[in-house]
C-alpha cells in the first residue's frame, strides 16, 4: 500500500451489531481498503471490539467523524505501519470442466498472486465458482469448496490467458 494509507485502530465498547454493520458499510463506501472488527474483552469484562482500519490519510478527518458521531468513542490511535502487497494479476480465461463424459465451458475470472516476479498462487474469483456450482446442478453436482480446490490446484501449472481444463471426476477420484 502507498505511504498515503493509514492504520487506525479504535476500542468500541458500547455499540450494537446493527450499528456495527452499518459503520462499516460507510467506512467502505468512504474508501476503506481493510476493515476488521475483532471481539475482545474490555475493562470490568465488558465485552467490546478492536477495529482496524486502512484509510487514506486525506480520509482521516470524515472517519475520525464517523468514529466519534455514530459510536461514540472518545479517541483512536494512528498505527505506524508498513504494508507488503503483493502483486495481483487479474485476467479472465476460459474453464473447460470434464467430468464422466460431460464437458462444459464457462467463463472465469483469475487473480495469480506474485511476489517480485515469483509466481506464488492463484485464485479463483468466488462469485464465479459460485455460479459454476449452481450451473453444474442436476448434471455433475460439485460444492464449491471441491471446485475451488481442483480449480486452484489446474491455475497453478496453467499460463494467464489460456483455456484451463479440469477434469473434475478425475480430480475427485485422485483425492
Amino acid at each position: 500500500m502507498a505511504s498515503d494509507v493509514i492504520l487506525i485502530m479504535a476500542q468500541i465498547d458500547d455499540a450494537p451489531g446493527e450499528l456495527l454493520g452499518h459503520v462499516i458499510e460507510q467506512m467502505t463506501e468512504m474508501g476503506a481498503k481493510n476493515v476488521q472488527l475483532l471481539p475482545s474483552l474490555g475493562k470490568k469484562g465488558r465485552p467490546s471490539y478492536v477495529l482496524l482500519v486502512d484509510i487514506k490519510a486525506e480520509d482521516e478527518p470524515d472517519l475520525a467523524a464517523l468514529l466519534v458521531g455514530d459510536l461514540g468513542i472518545w479517541g483512536y490511535r494512528v498505527l505506524e505501519s508498513r504494508h507488503k502487497h503483493f502483486e495481483i494479476l487479474r485476467y479472465r480465461t476460459t474453464l473447460e470442466l470434464q467430468w464422466r463424459g460431460g464437458v462444459r465451458r464457462f467463463p472465469l475470472r483469475v487473480k495469480r498472486i506474485l511476489n517480485e516476479g515469483v509466481f506464488m498462487r492463484a485464485k479463483a474469483e468466488h462469485d464465479d465458482l459460485v455460479a459454476i456450482s449452481e450451473e453444474m446442478q442436476p448434471e455433475f453436482r460439485v460444492s464449491v469448496a471441491v471446485l475451488k480446490a481442483a480449480i486452484e490446484t489446474a491455475l497453478g501449472a496453467g499460463e494467464p490467458g489460456e483455456t484451463l481444463c479440469v477434469d473434475i471426476a478425475g480430480w475427485l477420484r485422485e483425492q
